[in-house]
């Protein structure tokens, strides 16, 4: 009976995990995330949650990201959380990416959150959209 329990659970958590706003024809979902304001010349350090444990990745989607010219992207890594007594209830890794605008306008950055499972890959991406303004003061 517990077993059965585990499992459905188990399902039950894929199913919610895929609430993505806009399907496309390779199984990926995007979803905007978070709008950013900063100056030119600043860094933005934006936090993605997952799971690399079990495969996940993080990269930069550049055909679906807009304005890259404007900003400088590294991939910092991953910050591990501490780990709980099962696996439901862990709380998320997090990917620890820092965003240095370089000049004014607007930046949509696309992550693609993925990992091969079975000889598939599994896709949401999120998107950061990021104002940047001129750092002169007026």
């Amino acid at each position: 009976m517990r077993r059965y329990l585990v499992i459905f659970l188990s399902l039950l958590l894929l199913i919610s995990s895929g609430n993505n706003v806009l399907a496309s024809k390779h199984n990926q979902h995007l979803k905007l995330v978070d709008t950013l304001e900063t100056k030119a010349g600043e860094v933005l350090f934006l936090k993605l949650p997952g799971n690399p444990n079990i495969g996940y990745k993080y990269k930069l989607n550049r055909e679906l990201s807009a304005g890259l010219h404007l900003v400088e992207i590294d991939f910092i890594g991953w910050l591990m959380t501490s780990k709980s007594q099962t696996l439901f209830f862990r709380k998320r890794d997090v990917m620890n990416i820092a965003v240095r605008a370089i000049a004014p306008g607007e930046a949509e950055l696309a992550f693609d959150y993925y990992r091969n499972f079975s000889g598939r890959t599994r896709v949401s991406t999120t998107l950061v959209r990021i104002n940047i303004k001129s750092s002169k003061a007026r």
